[in-house]
Formats: structure tokens, sequence, C-alpha cells
């Protein structure tokens, strides 16, 4: 077994959580000290995501590998405060959302893409580019769904443009079927930590949406749930 520590540097209170890339088990939380320290023990070796986290500051994500009988030290995450972004809502691919993460995190957006229900429903769509983490950890082209809502009729028709940009996605006999593809209306959240690369060459591919879509009264923005 292994070990991560590390420090969590801006807010009061912070707190950090630790799941398996590829998904295989639950995710492990722990808080900070008053100094910012954080230790997760007996950590079995693999490639992790770790998000440190805290009320109005920006969530921050790293991947690290754990090594068997090594403590893994990452170091100072420095935390952003959060300011949501009051502006008229955009209506965005997914693939346009996931590019543009800086421009549009932290503030209203109709997102339209593939829906998919499961154990963390999600909006997907097929990309040239995938967020990654450092370039060993690449996320999946997909936005995960937190209570978000049905887009204002006022943007009803830029909503069915993007429908059909998506309906003619996909490669020939492939297209993806009408009733599977929607735009839904929320806070689009993306934390700090990500890059943009070509996909998909990275070492590990990780199963969590890189992104989440909210309910706009949501106070919880954690995008690693």
């Amino acid at each position: 077994m292994g070990s991560v520590r590390g420090k969590i540097v801006g807010p009061d209170a912070a707190g950090a959580r630790l799941a398996r890339a590829d998904g295989t088990s639950g995710s492990i939380d722990t808080v900070t000290s008053r100094a910012g320290g954080f230790e997760f023990p007996d950590v079995a070796p693999g490639w992790y995501i770790l998000s440190s986290f805290a009320p109005d500051f920006r969530e921050r994500v790293e991947a690290i590998r754990v090594r068997a009988q090594s403590p893994t030290d990452v170091g100072a995450m420095q935390l952003q405060e959060m300011r949501v972004t009051e502006r008229p809502a955009p209506v965005l691919t997914v693939c346009e959302a996931l590019n543009h993460m800086t421009r549009y995190t932290h503030a209203p957006a109709v997102i339209v893409g593939i829906f998919k229900s499961g154990m963390d429903d999600t909006l997907r769509l097929d990309c040239p580019f995938q967020p990654v983490t450092g370039p060993q950890v690449g996320w999946p082209s997909s936005i995960g769904l937190t209570g978000p809502a049905i887009p204002p009729d006022s943007l009803r028709d830029e909503v069915e443009e993007k429908r059909a940009e998506v309906l003619k996605s996909g490669p020939p006999g492939a297209h993806p079927r009408p009733e599977r593809v929607v735009g839904l209306y929320g806070i689009f959240v993306a934390p700090s930590g990500l890059s943009a690369a070509q996909c998909c060459l990275a070492m590990v591919e990780s199963i969590l949406p890189p992104a989440r879509l909210f309910g706009v009264t949501e106070r919880d923005l954690r995008v690693i749930r």
C-alpha cells in the first residue's frame, strides 16, 4: 500500500477527495488540518484523481500515481475564489463547452448533447479533443448532470439549431437517436487543473466527467462526486 499527502492553500477550511481514475472503487474524503494539510494512508497502488475543494472556492483536480510502499507528496494545491458570472446563457454543444471550459465555467449555460442515464447521468458527445490532467490522464467527452432544468422558451430556436447539429454528427448510419439529443439548462462548472489535448492519446483514461451542469439553486458545486 502507499499514501498521499499534501496541503491546500487559500481557504480556512477545505477538503480533499481521492477517486480511482478507472472508477473501480468509491472515492475517499478527508478534511484538512488547520494548516491546510491532508493525508490519505493505506492507498492501493494505481492512478487516482485528487480533488481539493472548499466553500466559495473553485475545485481543483490533479492526477497522481500511487506506488506501493511509497508516500506520494503532491505539495501545495492553490485554490482560487469562485465567482459565478452573470451573463446571458449561451447555447453550447458538449464539445464547445469542454473546449472553452475557462470561458464558460461557473456561469449559466444551455448544453446540448446525447443523454446517457446511469449511476451518474451525463450529456456526451464524441469530440476530436479531450480534457486531460497532466500528460497522463484523459477524461471522457461528457458532462455530469446534477439537477439541471429545461431551457427557457426564449432559447428554444438556438437549442433546436444545436440539436440539428448534433443529430448530423457521428459516422454515416450511426447518427444519434433524436429522443436522446437534449438541451439542458443550469450552471456549467469545470475544475481548475484541466487542459485539452488531441483525443485520445493519454496513457490512462478516466471515466469521471470533467465538468458538470448544476441546477441554478445548487450550492455544492463540486464536479467530482
